[in-house]
């Protein structure tokens, strides 16, 4: 695979999510792409940012993960990455700002998710996401605007989600956790959800497809997919 555009990656938030992104990225390669050899791999440029002011609920302090995410991709930018890719989905929240302090493009893992939503012809979904990214309503804006409705979790649901999100943070996820989300998706899929989206990426290192009928779409995945297809065009 001939690749001529570096990708950025923003991560940190949290690391194992990042690290985790990393390996999908190899795998798509070598899936999509037959890449065996290191030069049939993209050329990646990552910088796992220790972010402060962040939390298993979300963004704590907006203006000092702001500033951080700022500082961030004008990193990236100035180390000579092509484009931008970001680990964590709530930070989303800023993409309008962060995207005017660079001039290369940062892809959007909300809107690449809908791309595939809506390519799969799906009219409802579940989210599972962190505690800010429910209260911004960042998924159900942009869903709904494309006509996809999205069932964001209730209190209780966001609390059993938070929990998940900070066990995978600590390196404690297991089988409680596959069953606590698959608790939550049935109540969805009871609610009419078609899908979920696993709209936090530390969602995906608790529960993944093999755990569940219900048709899960796991944002590190699609956001990985872009980036490589954007990095060989």
């Amino acid at each position: 695979m001939k690749t001529k555009k570096t990708i950025g990656i923003l991560g940190g938030m949290g690391p194992e999510a990042s690290a985790n992104l990393y390996k999908k990225t190899i795998k798509y390669a070598q899936y999509q792409y037959g890449a065996i050899q290191d030069y049939d791999y993209p050329p990646m440029i990552i910088y796992s940012m220790p972010l402060e002011g962040f939390d298993e609920t979300g963004i704590a302090d907006p203006k000092l993960v702001k500033k951080q995410l700022v500082d961030g991709v004008k990193k990236l930018e100035s180390a000579g990455c092509d484009l931008i890719i970001m680990v964590c989905n709530t930070v989303h929240v800023f993409y309008e700002e962060l995207q005017k302090v660079v001039k290369i493009p940062i892809l959007n893992i909300v809107e690449e998710t809908l791309k595939c939503v809506k390519k799969d012809r799906y009219k409802k979904v579940g989210l599972f996401t962190s505690q800010s990214t429910t209260e911004s309503h960042l998924y159900q804006r942009k869903f709904e605007k494309k006509g996809v409705k999205v069932i964001e979790p209730s209190k209780e649901q966001q609390k059993v989600l938070n929990q998940v999100i900070e066990n995978v943070m600590g390196g404690k996820q297991g089988d409680a956790d596959i069953i606590a989300l698959k608790e939550v998706a049935q109540l969805f899929v009871k609610d009419g959800a078609e899908a979920i989206v696993m709209g936090c990426t530390e969602i995906p290192l608790a529960i993944n497809q093999t755990n569940t009928d219900i048709k899960l779409f796991d944002t590190i995945e699609i956001i990985v997919k872009s980036a490589v297809d954007y990095s060989v065009k």
